[in-house]
């Protein structure tokens, strides 16, 4: 599962020419919303070409895997079309729920972590695992609210998913430390907790502070993807890898007119974590 042991970044259609004309980009994550719907239209085609040349996952933001309604099958079907041909390392979406029958959020909204919301997962997830005939991992979120019935931790959760269904864990570092400064828990306690096993991949981006007038004031952090990662997520990463071990790791940038030598900039000081998890590793 962990052949391709780099730091990778998210293709974006913006950075389409810079990687077609380099032989080997890094492990690439593509969003498969991106390209299940139109057979992919000319993104799929541009993709194809730089894929070819590297390792890939596959996030996903569809299979609304915390809804109350069943699994979506045609969703599903596309999904595993493009799975199927891509092969990724990876494939994953979010641990949360994003629409109902009658209406879509648009966000990834956080789950009450109970012994009921527990099984429902566990039943759903099997379905999608058996339907891809591959495994599914779930990534932590970045949260704002939070259930005062909550009877796990958000990592607790995931380790009791994955060890009753198989599953894996998308571990996002940011998302962590996010939702650690908006509730008030410690990011390396909750990081603690995380089963180094289920790991199967890393996302960390950049976030940003609001301001909420509305709340008299109150800061509160938001996991926007469009800001360098700060240095106390880059010390969160450096921790996680040093606990759980190396893993393809994604940094995810999103603003569409991120400057590729941001990207690279970010890559790079990526690859330097693990050389230096590596070199302690070895002596």
């Amino acid at each position: 599962m962990h052949s391709s042991n780099q730091f990778g970044v998210g293709l974006r259609s913006c950075h389409f020419p810079y990687w077609k004309t380099i032989e080997a980009p890094p492990i690439l994550e593509l969003l498969g919303d991106n390209y299940m719907l139109y057979d992919g239209g000319p993104g799929l085609y541009h993709a194809k070409s730089i894929v070819e040349k590297t390792k890939i996952v596959v996030h996903c933001v569809g299979t609304n895997v915390g809804s109350a309604e069943d699994v979506d099958v045609v969703y599903l079907s596309r999904l595993k079309k493009f799975c199927d041909e891509m092969n990724p390392l990876v494939v994953s979406d979010h641990l949360c729920f994003s629409k109902t029958k009658t209406h879509n959020s648009f966000d990834l909204l956080p789950l009450p972590y109970t012994q009921s919301t527990l099984n429902l997962l566990c039943e759903k997830v099997e379905k999608i695992q058996n339907f891809l005939g591959r495994q599914f991992s779930l990534e932590n979120i970045s949260s704002y609210i939070s259930y005062q019935k909550n009877e796990y931790t958000e990592i607790e959760f995931l380790n009791e998913l994955c060890r009753k269904t198989g599953c894996g864990i998308l571990l996002d570092v940011n998302n962590i430390y996010v939702s650690g400064k908006n509730h008030g828990f410690n990011p390396l306690v909750e990081l603690e907790r995380v089963k180094p096993e289920y790991v199967q991949q890393y996302h960390i981006s950049g976030h940003s502070l609001f301001e909420d007038e509305a709340l008299n004031g109150d800061t509160f952090l938001f996991d926007t993807h469009d800001k360098l990662i700060c240095d106390e997520v880059w010390n969160l990463m450096n921790f996680a890898i040093e606990k759980i071990g190396i893993r393809p790791a994604i940094i995810e940038r999103d603003d569409d007119d991120c400057p590729i030598e941001d990207l690279l900039s970010e890559w790079m000081k990526g690859n330097k974590v693990l050389c230096k998890t590596n070199s302690q590793l070895l002596n």
